[in-house]
């Protein structure tokens, strides 16, 4: 097989249910110029082995599967995949998630006439899901973030605005960036787009959706999203991440102007409950008004 254009990594551990809908998803791409690497991440490797060999004829050689004995994070399992992959072009296709069928070759079309940017994102929406014993049962679906209209560096300062299964990166843009934080058991790809579009334009595809974040929001343990499932531990990191920043400002700027703004910002929030505060009191006594003349 000569080169190919896009190489896609799936990372997993022990949900073959899931890792089964994303074979088959990925198969099915209208574009077909793709490598697939399957990091199995510390999970049980026989099933992992059984599904490439049922999806052997239509994957068409282009698939294989990495093997850690232990789980090595979200992130490390990104760079590996990376590592033992050639494509000029990256995506990190969760076991959980779906795209559009022409995903590929809309965003490949894009960096092919954008040679100069740092990737693109796509339209996106939520897929809400359960799981029962044998089967994955759709739910309901919405928007995710609909007032995102670019990728941009000042929205991703609040929160990230995009999933991985959004996104395709040139390897040259991730290698320039040093890859994905393996320190970070969570938040890596929030914090990789952070330092992505400090460094690069990054284009948005709007309009209909193309990549599906599947959500069990009420799903616990290893079949769960790892943002509702471990919500504790993306707090903790987020706020990592943002001291670090922070530190590195203050080395390079002085801590003067944040003090101001941290107290500036708390005086405002102050006075804006002061006020609600002063809204609601007068909401209450006009209704208590009303009720006693009708009484």
């Amino acid at each position: 097989m000569s080169r190919p254009l896009v190489s896609i990594i799936t990372r997993t551990k022990d949900r073959n249910i899931l890792l089964d809908r994303a074979i088959r998803d990925i198969a099915a791409q209208s574009y077909d110029n793709f490598e697939l690497v399957i990091v199995n991440d510390g999970g049980e490797p026989g099933g992992v082995d059984a599904l490439l060999k049922k999806y052997e004829a239509i994957l068409k050689g282009r698939a294989k599967a990495i093997h850690n004995p232990a789980s090595t994070g979200m992130e490390h399992a990104s760079n590996q995949g990376i590592e033992a992959t050639t494509g000029k072009y990256i995506c990190i296709h969760d076991d959980d998630d779906t795209w559009h069928r022409d995903f590929l070759q809309t965003c490949v079309n894009y960096l092919e006439d954008n040679p100069t940017h740092g990737g693109v994102a796509v339209r996106t929406e939520i897929v809400l899901e359960k799981l029962t014993e044998n089967s994955v049962v759709e739910t309901g679906r919405e928007p995710a973030w609909p007032e995102i209209h670019q990728f941009s560096l000042s929205k991703l300062m609040v929160s990230n605005i995009a999933v991985p299964i959004s996104c395709m990166y040139p390897r040259q843009v991730i290698n320039d960036l040093g890859g994905f934080r393996a320190d970070l058991p969570v938040v890596g790809d929030w914090e990789f787009h952070i330092r992505l579009a400090a460094g690069y334009e990054v284009g948005f595809i709007d309009g209909k959706p193309l990549a599906f974040w599947h959500q069990r929001r009420s799903q616990g343990g290893v079949l769960g999203n790892s943002v509702f499932a471990g919500a504790d531990k993306h707090e903790y990191f987020s706020l990592k991440v943002r001291d670090e920043y922070l530190r590195d400002y203050v080395e390079k700027n002085g801590m003067g102007a944040l003090l101001w703004q941290a107290a500036y910002f708390h005086e405002l929030s102050q006075k804006q409950e002061r006020t609600l505060s002063w809204a609601i009191g007068k909401a209450v006594k006009l209704v208590r008004s009303r009720r006693g003349k009708k009484l």
